[in-house]
This record gives structure tokens, sequence and C-alpha cells, in this order.
């Protein structure tokens, strides 16, 4: 947490930006937090490929960060329109110009590596024996 804060230890109070039009294109949510919050919060408490779970998805604002950031995500939430906006925010980071866009707009997102899919180079992969 130090390197997104100038290398010096992180304070208790964050100074982020509010929700931005662009992150509720798809429907509005009483209670929705901005994505750069979320993306904070994950960047301080998981690691990539760790598992995080949200019992009240809403949006689905914790879902796009985990993608985001690599982590494994399950949501859930009773309210059916919530949940339709949460799944048109996910398949909208499925392109790969919203996707970059989105790392773009977040700063912290900075603080890790870009997924292979987008770093221009390509490389060689090894191939893996299944154990199935």
């Amino acid at each position: 947490m130090k390197k997104i804060n100038d290398d010096k230890q992180m304070t208790d109070v964050w100074r982020l930006p509010a929700i931005a039009r662009w992150e509720k294109i798809f429907g509005k949510h009483p209670t929705q937090k901005p994505l750069s919050l979320v993306v904070r919060c994950i960047l301080a408490s998981t690691r990539p490929g760790a598992w995080i779970l949200d019992p009240f998805c809403g949006s689905g604002t914790t879902g796009i960060a985990a993608n985001l950031l690599e982590r494994q995500f399950l949501g859930l939430d009773i309210n059916e329109t919530y949940l339709k906006i949460s799944s048109q925010r996910r398949e909208e980071i499925n392109d790969r110009s919203v996707r970059q866009s989105m790392y773009e707009r977040i700063k912290d997102c900075s603080y890790r590596e870009l997924p292979s899919e987008l770093v221009a180079e390509e490389t060689e992969t090894e191939e893996y024996a299944l154990p199935f």
C-alpha cells in the first residue's frame, strides 16, 4: 500500500473521486461505490487469484474491480434488476478497449501488472499437462 501512496504509510483518509458517469451507464444503484475505492480495498486485502465473495453485489462494482485485478469473484443478490446491471457491466469489460480505458482511469490499477492479453508483445507459452 505504500507504493500507492508515494512510498509513505497509507493513512486512514483516502481521497478518491466520486462515482463517475461511465460507471452508471447501465443503471443506478442507491448504494453504488466508486470503482476506484473498491480497487484500493482489494489491493490492500488480497493477492492475484484470491476469491472475493460479495453476498450483496448490487450493481457489481466489486466484481468489476476483482476482474480488473485478476481475482476470482462470486457475487449474489436478491434483486434481479441489479443482477442485470451487474451482468451488463461484466459483459462490458470483455471489450478490450473498455477494459484498457478502465485501467487508465483508475490510478491504483497502475500498481499491478497488466494482464497478458493487454501486453503488446507476444510471448511463447509452455504447454502444461492437465491433471484430469
